[in-house]
């Protein structure tokens, strides 16, 4: 990957603050059954360094990180933002 771990931090931190949109972080940790402390840290930028190895799984062998994850396919390619469903 071109970027550095902190470069890749604050990326993912903002993109977690954006897909966030209008929910606010004590909504999202309702929703998912995390903390909104957990949820503070990540868009905080304190990211583990083990998303850094996989999306350098990603993107240097095109690693399917949700099928990794998950065992699952991406449903949908090209969601930004959280769904507001609930439980």
């Amino acid at each position: 990957m071109e970027a550095s771990f902190e470069e890749f931090r604050e990326g993912v931190a903002a993109r977690l603050r954006s897909a966030r949109g209008d929910l606010t972080q004590a909504q999202l940790a309702a929703l998912t059954d995390y903390t909104q402390q957990m949820i503070s840290r990540y868009e905080n930028g304190r990211i583990p360094r083990s998303y850094w190895y996989l999306a350098g799984l990603s993107g240097h062998a095109g690693l399917d990180i949700d099928y990794v994850l998950t065992g699952k396919r991406r449903r949908k390619l090209g969601a930004t933002t959280i769904r507001h469903a609930t439980k």
